[in-house]
């Protein structure tokens, strides 16, 4: 029996406070050729990678939106160089300007052929403790994308908060994903059962494969703790990192799981969703 087996890889970079977009840039090329080397298919870089992330607490800072690129840009553009190499796929999750007052919080994919091949923009921009309404637009839509390659993985993205939401992932599961990918910049009140229980929840809910990055190390006020994981859809952790700092994780995935798991637990053939849009968008007299 043949199986769809797949390598991915999540990066977990340390934190950088106060170097440079170029400096960040070039630890993450560094990590993603290194996981290249390992054989990775799909790479999922950190929230925000290029950003100190903590500068979106408190009070506003001007400053950082010199920092934003364009996608394409230069970032992307260096990135497409390591995929061109390998023939693989690279999210490479940085702050976006998308247009002039208008940024976002973005993912941008970046695929064999070295250039930008998807972009997902988080949807759910954080409004407690990070205060990102203050920087992001928030993003209208989910694509959920194919490898050219075999085993024609199809693979979505979400970004950090997102994952609070279960609906996120399981729009990205109707759209046909079988792994979801994950970046998180996730300090310690994210922690504990916000952080290993969800995490395995959103693969349990939807029977595939979720990979989630997260960074690690002090910026600031915050201290990130890392613990990057791969969760099967059965919610079995199959990799893990604890505090390792500028570390691979890498797993193969083999993707014959995600139709056992669907068959075992059938949440997608069994839900309703035509029942609970009316409790979605419900009257005005219904509104507390």
């Amino acid at each position: 029996m043949s199986h769809r087996i797949i390598k991915v890889a999540a990066l977990q970079e340390l934190a950088m406070l106060g170097s440079s977009v170029q400096e960040k840039l070039d630890r993450t090329l560094q990590l993603i050729e290194q996981a290249s080397k390992e054989g990775a298919q799909i790479i999922l870089g950190g929230e925000l990678c290029t950003t100190d992330y903590v500068r979106v607490y408190g009070e506003k800072d001007n400053e950082i939106f010199s920092e934003a690129e364009s996608i394409p840009g230069p970032c992307t553009t260096a990135v497409g160089k390591i995929t061109k190499k390998y023939g693989n796929y690279v999210i490479f999750p940085m702050f976006e300007k998308g247009a002039p007052g208008i940024y976002y919080n973005s993912a941008p994919i970046i695929g064999p052929n070295g250039t930008v091949v998807g972009n997902y923009r988080k949807t759910q921009v954080a409004g407690v403790q990070a205060l990102e309404k203050m920087y992001f637009r928030a993003g209208q839509d989910f694509r959920v994308l194919e490898t050219e390659f075999e085993p024609n993985a199809k693979f979505g993205v979400i970004v950090c908060h997102d994952r609070r939401y279960p609906e996120t992932a399981r729009i990205n599961a109707i759209l046909g994903a079988e792994l979801l990918f994950c970046p998180t910049a996730a300090p310690g009140y994210a922690h504990g059962v916000h952080w290993t229980n969800l995490n395995i929840m959103r693969a349990v809910d939807n029977g595939m494969f979720a990979i989630y990055s997260n960074r690690v190390g002090p910026e600031g006020d915050n201290s990130y703790f890392g613990e990057s994981m791969i969760v099967d859809p059965m919610g079995e952790v199959i990799a893990k990192l604890e505090a390792e700092e500028n570390a691979v994780l890498i797993a193969d995935c083999d993707l014959d799981l995600v139709d056992k798991a669907r068959i075992a637990v059938p949440t997608l053939r069994d839900m309703r969703g035509d029942f609970w849009m009316k409790y979605y968008t419900p009257s005005y007299d219904q509104l507390v």
